[in-house]
């Protein structure tokens, strides 16, 4: 067995299968929608993937495709970039691709994870929240984390928060205090949601709205003289508009069914889109009387099998058969075999944690390597059924734990 680290190995992973046959699937219960700075496109997460759409509806066209959960799409202020989450690798991160669609680049490394919110103003950091030292019901708190530079978050302020909204000149946050979850309904009590505003250069407190049935989700205005939010005085959760100089409020929503979640605004002040029931509304301030329900479907079949394209650009470690017509990798914390002629790869792991230290038997048959699967440092092997074809070639792989 002949080693050699670090090695620079490039292969190109393609799979792709046939599309079924085509037919019109309307989209219901999505999640996370956000519209884009001018609200004429609305991206949203369904299925666990990341999805696109005109906000007046119409068929929508999918961004990401994989077997992670892809969740809370967030348009860039100048509209060029999504943000979203994924755990992909393992726990909630934060990425960014470009708004047609393409390769994610992953921005955030705590292991803990993140909830993402919205971008702030200048597009240089993203405002975030996560739970860190704090394990009880309030745990969740504000970060800031650069889009432009690897650097540590930077906590905005110690106390509890849930949604979170930045004015548009970025020197003020409004924010939701307390609260149940979104979907329970009738709660009255020193429990209900709280709106607050802090102001990031006085480092002070306000509490904007206190109402016993509960306010949440608040959406800044681009003037920055008031907001929109969601509130239950009506008896259901529906959208209002909050004056910060007068207080005067409005109804805008009249449900009586069931609450508005999920609402997000243009940065031009435009447009409104919220979920309603199983469906996305659309919502223009200075134009509609009333929302409108978003008719959304996808005209390609979303069941049929996945396509992924990996560039594997690099190789932490590598061990080369005694022959040298097969090699043992590390790409991406997992573990894959390849000819080197040939560059066949074949993925043994798939795992979010990390593999290492791949050594080949000399017999080429057996596989051992180091993995964190589990929680702990274990020593793994891998064996190919069938000796006479290269690992590549087998379809089936034993993997055994030996301690």
């Amino acid at each position: 067995m002949k080693s050699l680290r670090p090695l620079s190995v490039l292969c190109l992973v393609c799979v792709v299968s046939p599309a079924l046959g085509q037919r019109k699937e309307m989209i219901y219960l999505a999640s996370s929608p956000a519209l884009s700075p001018d609200g004429k496109t609305v991206v949203f997460s369904w299925k666990g993937d990341i999805w696109s759409a005109p906000s007046r509806g119409g068929e929508a066209r999918q961004l990401t495709r994989h077997p992670a959960r892809d969740l809370e799409p967030r348009f860039s202020p100048d509209g060029k970039q999504i943000a979203f989450t994924s755990d992909r690798h393992g726990s909630q991160q934060v990425y960014a691709m470009p708004a047609e669609g393409g390769v994610p680049e992953r921005l955030t490394f705590h292991t803990a994870g993140y909830a993402l919110h919205e971008w702030y103003p200048d597009g240089e950091a993203l405002l975030v929240s996560g739970s860190r030292d704090h394990f009880w019901r309030d745990s969740r708190r504000f970060f800031r984390v650069s889009r432009s530079e690897r650097a540590p978050e930077r906590l905005l302020f110690d106390a509890h928060v849930r949604a979170g909204s930045l004015s548009p000149d970025g020197k003020r946050l409004l924010f939701t205090r307390e609260g149940g979850s979104w979907w329970r309904k009738g709660y009255r009590g020193s429990r209900a949601s709280q709106i607050w505003l802090y102001d990031l250069q006085a480092k002070q407190f306000t509490k904007l709205m206190d109402h016993e049935s509960g306010c949440r989700s608040p959406l800044w205005k681009p003037n920055g003289k008031g907001f929109y939010y969601v509130g239950a005085q009506s008896g259901s959760f529906n959208l209002w508009e909050h004056d910060l100089k007068s207080g005067k409020q409005r109804q805008l929503t009249h449900f009586e069914d069931d609450s508005v979640v999920d609402p997000c605004l243009s940065r031009d002040g435009s447009t409104i889109v919220f979920r309603h029931l199983f469906d996305f509304y659309r919502f223009r301030p200075r134009r509609d009387k009333s929302p409108k329900r978003i008719e959304l479907w996808t005209d390609a079949d979303s069941e049929r099998p996945r396509t992924e394209n990996r560039a594997l650009k690099e190789a932490t470690e590598v061990a080369f058969s005694d022959d040298g017509l097969e090699m043992a990798f590390i790409a991406g914390g997992d573990l894959w075999v390849m000819d080197p002629v040939l560059r066949e790869p074949r993925q043994i792991t798939s795992t979010a944690e990390q593999e290492s230290n791949a050594v080949l038997s000399p017999d080429g048959n057996t596989l051992l390597f180091v993995s964190d699967s589990g929680g702990q440092s274990d020593i793994w092997r891998a064996r190919r059924h069938a000796p006479n074809k290269y690992w590549w070639q087998n379809e089936t792989l034993q993997l055994d734990r030996i301690t």
